[in-house]
């Protein structure tokens, strides 16, 4: 076990925020509730599964939700003015999803897990953790972030989504006591967060330590460190911070160029939309179109298939490496010069079950997955 420092929580939310593809939560409410850890004088400490005991009980804490219409926002902003969204309404809402489920199932959980790689989605389980006294997992359900909740390690490994609790954000709980599988599960759940203006809090998977041990990729956090630390150090010290990402994450540089169209749409509880980035030095005269469902998907070179999921697609600022996000108005960065990377998925990924969770045919290409 070892107790994390504020600049390496701020470094995770950095690396995450690159191997997050494109989503995973935003950087700016996680470093609140860092902030708020170290305020209060609490610690965040970071725990091996491995160390914990076998059968002790765990559960993913997460946000799920994305891009709405204006009628399905306007429907609940009344209901927003009697519930306005703060700080101690979001520890509430982490806190009764947990109590929740605890009461239900009748076990209390030793830690909480992140369902994904990225600066909201990671940092929130370590938050509550922290609040709590509790240590967090060094690992996460997936390994990059996804757009849906059976998308996981989890679904792979067959640990069961419920029962599982859903907070709205209008102080109300619903509990799933059973489903006829993981998709089926995100359905329910998303339609309450289309219902709730976009976004809910969801605790699932109560299952021990020995069940989860297949069913995230281990390191995940340590991982995410390492990168933002790797990044910070080359740009304090004048570096190439694009480069020093390459070579900490093991990336594969796949393309430069300018964005010239970054399109965003919300409907359905998602954000939907491409990049389209055309080549410049090296890579000039060729084209590059990514595909995101709240994460990077799919991408096409010269209309060919690339880069596909599971595997990771990042886009970085090509002059400070920072992870451009998914979750921006429409048109936000065309125009700016980007690197792209991809990244070799988990190992738990690429086997059958995995690439039938999570290869291309699950968002209805007709592509065949090719490993990095």
């Amino acid at each position: 076990m070892k107790t994390l420092s504020r600049i390496d929580m701020k470094d995770y939310v950095l690396g995450s925020g690159i191997l997050g593809c494109g989503g995973g939560g935003g950087a700016a409410g996680a470093l609140t509730m860092i902030e708020e850890v170290f305020d209060r004088r609490l610690e965040f400490r970071l725990v091996d599964i491995k160390e914990i005991p076998r059968d002790s009980y765990l559960c993913i804490l997460a946000s799920v939700g994305g891009g709405v219409s204006k009628e399905d926002r306007d429907r609940v902003a009344h209901y927003r003015e009697r519930f306005p969204s703060t700080g101690d309404m979001r520890t509430s809402r982490l806190l009764k999803a947990a109590e929740e489920l605890a009461a239900y199932t009748g076990h209390e959980f030793h830690s909480f897990l992140a369902a994904e790689t990225g600066p909201g989605n990671g940092v929130l389980p370590m938050y509550l953790n922290a609040m709590e006294g509790k240590p967090s997992i060094d690992g996460d359900g997936c390994g990059r972030a996804k757009p849906e909740m059976g998308i996981s390690l989890t679904n792979v490994a067959e640990v069961p989504i419920t029962p599982m609790t859903i907070r709205t954000p209008f102080d109300e709980t619903v509990i799933i006591k059973s489903s006829v599988d993981d998709d089926r599960a995100e359905d329910i759940t998303r339609h309450v967060a289309v219902a709730s203006g976009g976004g809910v809090t969801i605790a699932r998977c109560p299952a021990t330590a020995a069940q989860f041990e297949k069913g995230i990729v281990p390191g995940q956090v340590s991982r995410c460190i390492s990168v933002g630390r790797a990044i910070r150090e080359a740009r304090e010290g004048g570096g190439d911070p694009v480069q020093a990402f390459e070579e900490e994450a093991e990336a594969i540089r796949v393309f430069e160029g300018k964005v010239t169209s970054f399109t965003m749409e919300g409907r359905g509880g998602f954000n939907w939309g491409d990049w389209h980035i055309d080549g410049t030095a090296h890579y000039h005269g060729r084209r590059l179109r990514i595909w995101y469902k709240n994460e990077h998907i799919i991408s096409w070179l010269n209309d060919e298939p690339n880069i596909t999921c599971p595997d990771l697609i990042c886009v970085v600022d090509a002059k400070t490496a920072e992870g451009l996000s998914n979750f921006v108005p429409d048109g936000t960065h065309t125009g700016k010069q980007v690197t792209v990377f991809g990244i070799r998925a988990h190992e738990r990924w690429k086997t059958p079950k995995g690439l039938q969770v999570f290869g291309p045919r699950r968002f209805g290409f007709d592509i065949e997955y090719k490993p990095l």
